[in-house]
Order: C-alpha cells, then sequence, then structure tokens
C-alpha cells in the first residue's frame, strides 16, 4: 500500500473559529507545487482522505482538480480521524479495512507528524511536516511501525 501524506497549505490567521480558516494565495500556490512536483508518484492514487477543516478540504480540492488535469479522477473522502488532534494509531483500522492500494491523506500538524513517526516506529518529531510538506509511506501491513518512508518534500521558499 502506498500512503501519500499532505499537510494542508499555508492557511489565513484565526478570525473566527481554527475548523473555519481558509487558505492563503501562498498556501494554495504552495499545496499545487508540492502535488506537480510530484505527480509521476501521485498518478496511482485510488482516493483522497481530508480532515473536514476547510483548509484540509481546500488541499485536498487542489490535489484532487490537479491530478484530474492528468486523467486521474479520485473522490474525496472526509474523516475526522485526521484532524489535528486525533490520535495516529487510530488510522490503522480504515487503512487495513480499505480495498484500495493508493491514498493520499490531507490533514493537519501535530496529526500528520505523528502518524509518520508512528507508522515508521521513529521517535515522535523526526519528520516535521512544514505547510504543504508531502511524504510517501510505503507498506504492506498498515500498522505502526511497519511504513517505509520513500520521501518526505518540503516546499521551498
Amino acid at each position: 500500500m502506498q500512503v501519500f501524506v499532505l499537510r494542508h497549505g499555508q492557511a489565513e490567521a484565526q478570525i473566527t473559529t481554527d475548523e473555519a480558516r481558509n487558505l492563503t494565495s501562498k498556501g494554495r500556490a504552495d499545496v499545487a507545487e508540492s502535488v506537480k512536483y510530484s505527480l509521476p508518484d501521485l498518478n496511482r492514487v485510488q482516493e483522497i482522505w481530508a480532515s473536514p477543516l476547510v483548509r484540509a478540504q481546500q488541499t485536498a480540492q487542489i490535489a484532487r482538480d490537479i491530478l484530474a488535469m492528468q486523467g486521474v479522477h479520485v473522490a474525496i473522502k472526509t474523516l475526522d480521524l485526521i484532524i489535528p488532534e486525533a490520535d495516529p494509531a487510530g488510522l490503522f483500522d480504515s487503512l487495513q479495512a480499505t480495498e484500495i492500494s493508493s491514498v493520499l491523506l490531507a490533514s493537519h500538524q501535530p496529526f500528520v507528524g505523528d502518524f509518520i513517526d508512528l507508522f515508521c516506529g521513529s521517535p515522535r518529531g523526526a519528520h516535521p511536516m512544514n505547510t504543504s510538506s508531502l511524504a510517501l509511506i510505503e507498506c504492506n501491513v498498515a500498522a505502526s511501525a511497519c511504513g517505509e518512508l520513500r520521501w518526505l518534500r518540503h516546499v521551498m521558499g
């Protein structure tokens, strides 16, 4: 299985609630850059799983639109399991239960960093995720310490 982990792009300052924060224009551009750079790997994605928070939904939509321009048509599935404060271990059951072999997660810190660390059996904090950072983990079994980090890419600038 391939699990792509994408942290949402730069978001506006909190004006009302954290859940309602939109991506900035820089955040949108950085997400697009991150996704476009990794298209050779992302062309196998079968589904996008996104946090329900606005900035993660917008990040997922940007990824979906770019993939669609390449002829890769995927649905976005909204999951409370990947909100910022979620327990990363809680995602493993869903990954094991799915029949897809390649998924893109659009989520937040601290979830994304903690998930990569747990999945790859690394110490907490070993894989920092900046806004718009994208990682690829491959595994035979979606469980703690069973994933292999193939790459972690950060947007420069």
